[in-house]
């Protein structure tokens, strides 16, 4: 140590070359340390960043999840019961004419707009009904699946605007995605941005998830996109007296109406009908219409989650 003192402090050129030596070491030590250091920095910022991107949308697809857990959909008909009375003239043994009357007991099944609830996403009109302008009217394309009750005479499913057509299965078709923007509120803002969530029906009436977070550009100028996803199955259920749901399995609801021996018949004479055996007249004081709903109902629950976001293709 004292050799090497004397050499630091000696005025030949030998003496100068090894301080500048060491201080050249010393230099890269400590540009090595800096270096570490703001690679450090850059990965626990990128990790926030992630972490950031990721509750962001797992938070909006667990808000999403959690109101659709909350849906039913009820099918609802008008049933309408009506007698006609076929009168007829007939000869008795002794040739003169008598009177005949027969009675015969008809009805007609008509679709109507199913009942589709839905917590905050959807609201219902004053009758019951779904709203048209709500956010998730899915009543719509389930109305479309509940209509292939309504087959045969008398019975009589919606049709055109009043329905929409479901993909033929998850991965093909053309759904009619929704989409929904979830916003954080107050402080909360600041730290999330706003997530899309597109929201998808399958013919199985599985809900798909999927949320969107638009973070940067990709080397091609166009907008990149993290994902997750998840996905809802659908589950037909009763519901006790005591408000509690029992599931019934797959399926969807049916038509719960007993013609009791009455016959289908597409509608009701609105006149007399003269044929050629007699005369069919409407009992109109018979005549009684009724809307019910269907005793089952179609709800749904979290199936899966995606657990690591990715990039959208």
């Amino acid at each position: 140590m004292k050799t090497l003192r004397e050499k630091l402090h000696s005025q030949s050129g030998a003496s100068i070359l090894l301080a500048l030596l060491f201080l050249l070491v010393c230099m890269m030590a400590a540009a090595s340390v800096l270096t570490a250091a703001v690679s450090n920095a850059g990965k626990i910022r990128s990790n926030y960043e992630e972490q950031q991107r990721y509750l962001a949308l797992s938070s909006a697809l667990r808000l999403v999840a959690g109101e659709l857990e909350q849906a039913e959909y009820r099918g609802r008909y008008t049933v309408t019961q009506w007698t006609e009375i076929l009168t007829e003239t007939e000869t008795d043994p002794e040739g003169r004419p008598v009177t005949v009357t027969t009675e015969y007991h008809y009805y007609s099944v008509q679709q109507e707009p199913g009942r589709f609830t839905c917590g905050r996403l959807a609201a219902l009109k004053a009758d019951g009904t779904s709203d048209g302008g709500a956010l998730l009217p899915f009543y719509k394309e389930l109305d479309g699946v509940f209509a292939k009750e309504f087959t045969g005479t008398g019975y009589h499913p919606l049709e055109g605007d009043e329905i929409a057509p479901l993909p033929t299965n998850p991965s093909s078709g053309t759904p009619r995605t929704r989409v929904l923007t979830v916003t954080a509120e107050g402080d909360l803002e600041k730290q999330f941005p706003p997530v899309a969530v597109e929201i998808d029906m399958s013919q199985s009436r599985r809900v798909h998830l999927t949320a969107k977070l638009e973070a940067g550009t990709k080397a091609d100028g166009s907008p990149n996109f993290y994902i997750l996803e998840a996905e809802l199955s659908a589950l037909l259920a009763e519901r006790e007296a005591d408000g509690t749901l029992r599931p019934m399995g797959g399926g969807m609801p049916v038509i719960g109406y007993s013609p009791e021996g009455r016959m289908p018949k597409d509608q009701m004479p609105e006149g007399p009908l003269v044929t050629e055996t007699g005369v069919i007249t409407t009992d109109f004081d018979s005549k009684s219409t009724v809307t019910e709903e269907t005793g089952s109902l179609l709800t749904w629950r979290l199936d899966w989650i995606t657990r690591e976001q990715k990039e959208a293709e």
